[in-house]
């Protein structure tokens, strides 16, 4: 199962708007997943090279997932709590979470997938998604 895919964003991109732009809100999430080792052990190995080049902050989670996951976040990356975890939040959290943190400075459909696939970024996403996922864990979910 897929939980998102770059394809199901930029099939509606105009023109003007860079096709990896449908990656980079995927890719702080898989980010967040690999540096709090909630990838599937056998996927780990499989990319392990890769995989620590993330946590070395080498490559951003937007270039392994165009490089090595063909762009989608699929259930079969991840351990199985991050699948609970995931189905629970990332549909209906997730993206109006990313927006409120790193901010919506224009005004148009497409302001979600106009920043920067940056690790500064990151590293303002990453708290609110730990937060939510200390939420999830402790049963208090709202």
């Amino acid at each position: 199962m897929a939980f998102d895919q770059m394809e199901w964003h930029a099939e509606t991109f105009p023109d003007s708007m860079d096709r990896d732009c449908a990656g980079t809100h995927i890719g702080m999430y898989l980010a967040w997943l690999i540096m709090n080792d909630m990838i599937a052990p056998e996927l780990y190995r499989e990319y392990e090279a890769d995989f620590e080049r993330v946590k070395r902050r080498e490559m951003t989670g937007r270039d392994l997932l165009m490089e090595r996951l063909n762009e989608g976040l699929l259930e079969d990356v991840m351990t199985e709590e991050a699948q609970e975890f995931t189905a629970d939040y990332y549909d209906s959290k997730y993206i109006d979470d990313y927006e409120n943190v790193l901010g919506n400075s224009a005004d148009s459909e497409y302001a979600v997938y106009l920043h920067d696939d940056s690790w500064e970024n990151y590293d303002q996403v990453e708290p609110m998604i730990t937060e939510r996922f200390e939420q999830w864990r402790d049963g208090e979910w709202d």
